[in-house]
């Protein structure tokens, strides 16, 4: 494949993938009111994101770490390559590096590259698209950014 091809199917896919993930995430906040929960906390052992209000959870979904963006150094880092996220929430991610594999899209299989809040939530959008995601979740830290998928989500009953 040319590097021109790549480049072209690559700038499609992206478009493609953030059409996607726009579409599911629309449902996803009317359907869970996302934005609208008090709190939120994830746990990477059971790979599971709540949202809660009044410390009674709302809402829980089952999520797989895209990657981080770190203010600091101005990088991407996928999640697969990324030693301190557990292997639960970050197992999808190696089919999203194959898709990249297949299509020399080298921006799914550099580990760390430069990058910033744009690249994060495009990298998102792909992986939701390969991985079908209900939807996608970014949280904030003093350093910088993590990104995740929804892979499945519900209310809780209590």
């Amino acid at each position: 494949m040319t590097d021109v091809f790549a480049k072209e199917e690559w700038c499609s896919t992206v478009s493609d993938a953030c059409h996607f993930l726009t579409e599911r995430q629309d449902a996803l906040m009317r359907d869970y009111k996302l934005g609208e929960h008090q709190r939120f906390e994830w746990d990477q052992s059971s790979g599971v994101l709540t949202f809660s209000n009044n410390g009674i959870p709302a809402v829980r979904a089952k999520i797989q770490f895209v990657g981080s963006v770190s203010i600091l150094s101005k990088t991407w880092l996928w999640s697969w390559a990324n030693p301190s996220v557990d292997q639960t929430v970050k197992d999808q991610m190696e089919w999203v590096k194959g898709y990249g594999e297949e299509r020399n899209f080298i921006a799914l299989t550099n580990e760390q590259w430069e990058g910033d809040d744009d690249d994060g939530w495009e990298m998102t959008c792909v992986a939701a698209l390969v991985l079908n995601a209900q939807g996608a979740y970014r949280t904030e830290s003093e350093t910088g950014y993590t990104y995740m998928i929804i892979t499945d989500i519900q209310w809780v009953l209590n």
